[in-house]
C-alpha cells in the first residue's frame, strides 16, 4: 500500500483488564452467537478452561480448533474447510503465529475477528495482516487486509502468568517500531498518519525504556502492575497502531527483514520472534552507521532485559557457513519483506558485513 493514505490504525475496540477473561463470553455475545476458535496447545492451557466457562454462560455456540504450530497458507485452507455455516465470527485465541492464522481464515472468509491473546508477545493481534511461513517455519511473506480486529480483550492475568522470557521478546519486537518507522519515513509524504505513526513510536520507546524491568520482575511474580499493564499496551496496541497509521510509510525495515532471514537457520526456530527482531534491531544500527554511544546504551538494555546481542545467545554458537548466510541474505532482500522500506539502497555485501560487524562488537 505503499503510496496510499490509508489508515487500520486500531481494532473497533481493544479492552484490557484483570480477569477479563472470564468475562469474555458477555463481550463476544454482542457481535455474535455462532463463533469459530482457533488456538493453540499452550494458549488454550493457559485461557481455554475459563474462557470456554464465560461463553457456555453466555449461550455462545462454539468450535475450537488447534492450528497446526505454523502460520501457512495450506493451515488456512485447512481450517477454511472446517468452519460451519451460519459462523458469525473468528475468534484468535494465543501468541501471534495463532492469531496471524486467525486473522487469514477471517479475511478469506470475510469474518469479523475477535483476539483474545494469551502472551504480549507481538502486536499481531491489532495489525491488518499475517505474517506467513513455510511448513519448516522459514518466512515467505506477509499479506495485508483491508479489515481489522473487531474486538481484542486482554486479560493481564493471563499474560503476566507467562513465562516472562515471551514479555521480553514482545519488548524487542516493540523497540524495533522506533528503529524502523525512522527508517521507514524518510523520504515518504509526511502526511498525519506518518508523523503520528511515528510520533507513536517515540512514545513507545520511552516507555519500554522506563518501564521494562520493572515490568518484567512483576511479570516473575505474575503482579499486573501499572507498570505491567503499560508494556503490555505498549507491545500489543501501541506498537500495533504504529503501522496501523502509516502503513509502509512507518511500518517495517531492515531489523524485521533480517529477522525473516534468521528464519532460514534451523537452530533460530527455537529464538522466539521479538529475540530475531531485536537481534535485526542491532544489523540495521550496523548498516545505518548509527553512533557507538547509541549502540551502546541499546545493547545495555538488552542484557538488561534478556534479549540477544549475538547469535550466540540464540543458540547459534557456531560460524556460518557460506551457503547459511546466502540464504539468510536471499531471504532478507526478499522482495515480499521489508528491507525496501529503508531510505538506502541494502546490497547482499553490506548486510553481510553489518552482521559482521554485530558479531563482532564488544559492547
Amino acid at each position: 500500500m505503499q503510496g496510499s493514505h490509508y489508515v487500520a490504525g486500531t481494532p473497533n475496540a481493544y479492552i484490557q483488564e484483570p480477569g477479563l477473561i472470564g468475562r469474555a463470553g458477555e463481550w463476544i455475545s454482542r457481535f455474535g452467537r455462532k463463533v469459530f476458535l482457533v488456538t493453540g496447545v499452550k494458549s488454550w492451557e493457559a485461557a481455554g478452561a475459563k474462557l470456554a466457562d464465560s461463553l457456555e454462560r453466555a449461550g455462545i455456540n462454539y468450535r475450537v480448533e488447534r492450528y497446526g504450530g505454523e502460520c501457512t497458507y495450506g493451515e488456512a485452507d485447512r481450517l477454511k474447510q472446517l468452519v460451519e455455516p451460519g459462523t458469525e465470527l473468528i475468534v484468535g485465541v494465543g501468541a501471534g503465529k495463532v492469531t496471524d492464522t486467525a486473522k487469514k481464515l477471517a479475511n478469506d472468509l470475510s469474518l469479523p475477528l475477535v483476539t483474545i491473546p494469551t502472551l504480549a508477545a507481538t502486536c499481531a493481534p491489532v495489525t491488518n495482516l499475517s505474517i506467513m511461513y513455510t511448513e519448516e517455519g522459514v518466512y515467505m511473506d506477509f499479506p495485508v487486509f483491508y479489515r481489522n480486529t473487531l474486538l481484542t480483550l486482554v486479560d493481564t492475568e493471563v499474560i503476566a502468568a507467562a513465562p516472562p522470557r515471551y514479555l521480553a521478546a514482545g519488548i524487542g519486537d516493540t523497540i524495533a517500531k522506533w528503529v524502523e518507522s525512522k527508517a521507514c519515513s524518510t523520504g515518504k509524504p509526511q502526511n498525519l498518519p506518518t508523523i503520528g505513526g511515528v510520533q507513536t513510536a517515540k512514545l513507545i520507546f520511552d516507555t519500554l525504556l522506563a518501564d521494562s524491568e520493572q515490568a518484567l520482575e512483576d511479570a516473575r511474580a505474575q503482579r499486573p502492575t501499572p507498570e505491567l499493564q503499560r508494556v503490555i499496551d505498549a507491545v500489543i496496541l501501541f506498537s500495533g497502531m504504529v503501522g496501523g497509521l502509516g502503513e509502509d510509510n512507518c511500518r517495517s525495515a531492515a531489523a524485521h527483514a533480517v529477522h525473516n532471514g534468521l528464519t532460514t537457520l534451523p537452530e533460530m526456530h527455537a529464538a522466539y520472534h521479538g529475540e530475531k527482531v531485536a537481534y535485526g534491531i542491532l544489523v540495521q544500527l550496523a548498516l545505518e552507521r548509527r553512533p557507538e554511544e547509541e549502540i551502546r546504551e541499546l545493547t545495555g538494555f538488552y542484557r538488561s532485559i534478556g534479549l540477544p546481542v549475538k547469535l550466540r545467545d540464540m543458540g547459534l554458537d557456531r560460524p556460518l557457513t557460506g551457503r547459511e548466510m546466502e540464504e539468510l541474505i536471499r531471504v532478507s532482500l526478499s522482495p515480499e519483506g521489508t528491507m525496501a522500506n529503508m531510505p538506502f539502497p541494502v546490497t547482499g555485501e553490506s548486510l553481510a558485513e553489518a552482521i559482521r560487524q554485530v558479531e563482532a562488537w564488544t559492547y
